[in-house]
């Protein structure tokens, strides 16, 4: 759990990408209500598939191979990563609020919570703090808030509008199959696991 080169790397190169999205859409379709709109998806996206790694990475080893170790290796780099891009995404939030585009109060607290617990586990990834919970307590901890995180992006994906066509359904899809995918192949992991550990105790 100590703080690692690596992790600050990971950080940076998510930070980084997530900027030079923001800087290329901004160039792009300008720095207006539209050109925010579009940074504040595409950046939501990049910012998903670090989460997604940290969340559903580790489960891809038991299932399909040690090809998949490094995932579960670096997990807690991923998820860091995450919270690093996130803030990209924040930061223009924020600025899609001053151009005008604020939206309602709903919908700050709802996904404004699912930021607050991105950030509550990137803090308690810091060596001293989680050496203060139990490990019953940090379980509890991370699969609420990964679980509270991952429903959010799902709400997001979701929100399809239909009349826009077939393009648009078909750039969200991905993404929400993903999101479905995510704790079903976590629970398939967890049998295999459990399984194996019987297995070796018989």
């Amino acid at each position: 759990m100590s703080t690692a080169p690596s992790a600050a790397l990971w950080m940076g190169a998510a930070f980084a990408i997530n900027c030079l999205v923001t800087a290329i859409i901004f160039a792009t379709f300008g720095a207006g209500l539209h050109g925010a709109q579009i940074a504040l998806m595409a950046t939501a996206r990049v910012s998903f598939l670090w989460f997604w790694t940290a969340y559903a990475g580790g489960a891809l080893e038991p299932l399909f191979g040690v090809a998949f170790k490094p995932l579960k290796q670096y997990g807690r780099e991923f998820g860091l990563a995450f919270a690093a891009a996130l803030l990209v995404h924040l930061c223009l939030v924020a600025w899609f609020c001053y151009v005008g585009g604020a939206p309602k109060l709903g919908v700050f607290i709802f996904f404004g919570t699912a930021a607050l617990c991105a950030y509550i586990m990137a803090l308690f990834s810091l060596k001293f703090l989680h050496l203060m919970l139990s490990q019953d307590l940090w379980w509890l901890l991370r699969t609420v808030t990964m679980n509270f995180i991952l429903f959010a992006f799902f709400v997001d994906f979701i929100k399809i509008p239909f009349d826009d066509g077939i393009w648009r359904i078909v750039k969200y899809l991905p993404f929400t199959t993903l999101t479905l995918a995510a704790p079903m192949l976590r629970l398939a992991a967890w049998v295999i696991c459990r399984r194996g550990a019987t297995e070796k105790s018989a």
